[in-house]
């Protein structure tokens, strides 16, 4: 089937079919063929469930396309990663510029819905991004939308991000019946019964543009499933580093996935010697300066960045969720140019940016599980990592292969992962903790009064469709007690609303129980004595929302010592908040808080991260999460009439965001001055905004650090800026103090 005759039969305009005739796409993939024939450009729901690289994004855009140009439609594209929402707004952006087509990115502040949103024709978003617009009336964004895209809709089989896909979905087609959804997804087990409750056409094929030969290696021979066998003849010292140099020498990239950071990190190293070999000399300039960058200022590097520069240098990388974003999306960009050749790396990222690579070697095929050990990881997991392998446009094939010691084991993985089908994806809305979240959404959006309406609300769920053994009725109405209990809503004949903190809550996007340990904590606070920001970090880090750290028994003596010295100061103990009773969980609190206090003590990154065994990346998580539980506390204590007790809560949350004492405050809102500049700004004599008034900026610019350019941005920004307001009303995505 011919692409530009398709557009051309489905009345596409000149402009559209001049863009693909110029992206060289001539014939459609047969999955692509059957999605149309299904009825894809005529408003049918489609579920797309095909192999990596099979054209479904194709598919999407035309699918998108026809509803715009032809119906004045407008389109909402979910993906569940940010990274991912990312890549697409970025690649629908630059494809449609032409076109007058509006693409717009919505990943950011959950409690900020936008009008603005309206004025796109794709809007590209986060799930949970989408979630909290419905959850703040925005109905009008439903009411507006021809099309849907759910993009790696199996993530509904996802315990964090499953059932706000989930819900999500529903809630779409109980508002709006007549929303064309297209579904994304690589092969599902149970793909018929997701279509069915999508009311969609199913795709689905194992055909891949890109042939897959997946197989086992095992004494230097990989055996294939049903190609027979390769040899292995490079003399490497190790069996990855032999089937990681075999691969480039044949012009070919590697993904190597391992069961933890540490891994990711130690086999990256482990094969660097052997990249290092097939490096032209032009390649070796472009990756020291490559490693330079990886590596950052010497002012915050860390063990972890160092590392990474290493091993950079000899053209591989590790990628896991350690390392800081700006880490990440170099090693995927230099990826993508084939300047890095190989990356040890976590299952994560086979579910996130699409990084093909000729050969993906699944090394490890146990995990260690809380009371199992080590265990198999899922079917599921090896063909996401599987489905890595081939590199449309360059490979005319693609290898994935796991690693055996022995001929049982060989014959196991074969059985297990190779010849196996993925688990079904099933829902995860029957947990208890994601009805109450969503149970309140419903209620403060308007969408639900009763628990009878919630029960006709949990219809439209694919737990409902599943007929998953439960019972709900029971369930929801302890959570509507719950709530009613807490004073989250309030009952007014025979209907539930939401009180103000019940609206605040579903707002903030937390967890009620988060609400309950904030709103307590907060009336414990006597405000005629000096606050404690130990006391207030350590009660954002006992909210099941709060950012919690892992302890072991080597930690115990410094928890317990740092536990002793700030007890005064702690709000929330054993004795007043039950989520304290497990001691484990207590020591995590005080582990968490103690990082926290190091980071706004301005201690090096460096130094948290060697003395808490983290990297840079999770530093920027805590911080994150930390900074935007501050302004929901900040927001509880405003509906508290704690006013006073607000503005040291936005005073701790600019600390926390930028790392820094509370003496930098007045000077850290410079933009271009992160925690490390402005230390240097203060030991200099310039403590406060007026202070740069009387400067001239070559003198400002000789500090070291600053530069002239800087210099004078911060004299123009001193002259018209007025004195900084501490106090925040909003969430910052970034702290921007993370490039100092």
């Amino acid at each position: 089937m011919n692409l530009l005759q398709v557009l051309r039969d489905h009345n596409f305009s000149d402009k559209i079919i001049e863009i693909y005739k110029s992206s060289g796409i001539e014939n459609l993939y047969p999955p692509q063929q059957e999605a149309i024939n299904q009825g894809l450009l005529k408003g049918n729901s489609i579920l797309m469930s095909v192999p990596t690289a099979a054209g479904k994004t194709l598919m999407a855009e035309l699918c998108m396309l026809r509803s715009i140009v032809h119906n004045g439609g407008r389109c909402l594209y979910i993906a569940p990663l940010k990274a991912l929402a990312s890549e697409k707004y970025n690649d629908f952006k630059n494809k449609y510029v032409d076109l007058n087509i509006n693409v717009g990115l919505a990943i950011g502040d959950l409690d900020s819905p936008s009008r603005s949103l309206n004025k796109y024709n794709i809007l590209v978003a986060t799930a949970e991004k989408v979630d909290s617009l419905i959850r703040s009336k925005a109905k009008w964004l439903i009411d507006s939308l021809s099309v849907v895209v759910l993009d790696e809709i199996h993530f509904i089989n996802d315990g964090s991000r499953g059932p706000t896909m989930e819900i999500l979905t529903a809630r779409i087609k109980q508002l709006n019946p007549k929303i064309q959804f297209l579904g994304l997804s690589a092969t599902i087990k149970n793909a018929d019964e997701m279509a069915g409750w999508l009311n969609a056409n199913l795709v689905k094929s194992t055909w891949r543009p890109i042939p897959l030969k997946e197989g086992v290696y095992f004494q230097e021979t990989i055996s294939f499933e049903d190609s027979g066998e390769k040899i292995i003849t490079e003399e490497e010292p190790d069996d990855v580093s032999k089937l990681t140099l075999d691969t480039l020498r044949g012009q070919g990239q590697v993904l190597i996935f391992v069961n933890s950071r540490r891994s990711a990190q130690a086999v990256s190293r482990q094969v660097s010697a052997s990249v290092s070999k097939i490096l032209s000399p032009d390649e070796k300039e472009q990756l020291k300066l490559l490693a330079a960058k990886m590596a950052g200022n010497s002012a915050d590097q860390t063990n972890v960045c160092r590392k990474l520069a290493d091993v950079v240098r000899n053209g591989a990388a590790f990628h896991h969720a350690g390392l800081k974003p700006q880490q990440r999306e170099l090693i995927e960009e230099n990826f993508k140019k084939n300047l890095i050749k190989v990356i040890g790396c976590t299952p994560t990222l086979a579910a996130g940016v699409n990084l093909p690579a000729r050969r993906a070697i699944i090394r490890d095929c146990k995990r260690f599980e809380v009371g199992l050990g080590a265990a198999f990881i899922p079917t599921s997991e090896y063909k996401q990592c599987a489905g890595r392998a081939g590199r449309p446009q360059y490979d005319d094939y693609g290898e994935a292969v796991l690693i055996a010691k022995t001929h049982s084991e060989m014959d196991t993985l074969f059985e297990r992962y190779i010849l196996a089908e993925p688990e079904p994806v099933i829902s995860k809305l029957s947990d208890e903790a994601a009805l109450r979240i969503h149970i309140l959404a419903s209620i403060a959006g308007g969408y639900v009064y009763d628990v009878k309406g919630m029960l006709e609300f949990i219809a439209h769920t694919f737990l409902h469709y599943q007929k998953q053994h439960m019972d709900l009725l029971s369930l929801i109405s302890e959570i509507f007690d719950f709530l009613h209990r807490e004073q989250f809503i309030e009952k007014s004949g025979f209907r539930f609303f939401t009180t103000p903190l019940g609206s605040l809550t579903s707002r903030l996007y937390i967890d009620p129980l988060t609400s309950i340990i904030l709103r307590d904590g907060i009336k414990l606070i006597n405000l005629n004595q000096p606050i404690s920001s130990v006391g207030l970090l350590h009660m954002i880090t006992c909210t099941p929302d709060g950012p919690l750290m892992k302890t072991g028994k080597k930690d115990l003596e410094h928890l317990e010592h740092f536990a002793s010295h700030f007890h005064d100061d702690f709000i929330l103990a054993p004795e007043n908040c039950a989520q304290l009773d497990d001691y484990y969980m207590y020591l995590s609190t005080i582990k968490t808080t103690w990082l926290l206090c190091q980071w706004i003590d301005e201690e090096r990154e460096d130094k948290i991260c060697d003395q808490f065994g983290i990297g840079p990346g999770d530093i920027y998580r805590y911080v994150e999460s930390t900074n935007w539980l501050l302004y929901a506390a900040s927001r509880v204590a405003e509906l508290l009439h704690k006013r006073k007790l607000t503005f040291h809560l936005g005073d701790l949350r600019t600390r926390v965001r930028y790392g820094i004492k509370e003496e930098l405050l007045d000077i850290i809102s410079l933009k271009g001055v992160g925690r490390v500049r402005a230390r240097i700004l203060f030991g200099k004599g310039y403590k406060k905004m007026s202070d740069f008034h009387y400067v001239s900026a070559d003198e400002l610019g000789n500090i070291k650090g600053v530069g002239k350019t800087l210099a004078k941005s911060i004299i123009q920004q001193t002259l018209t800026k007025p004195e900084p307001q501490f106090q925040t009303s909003k969430k910052s995505s970034e702290p921007d103090g993370w490039e100092d």
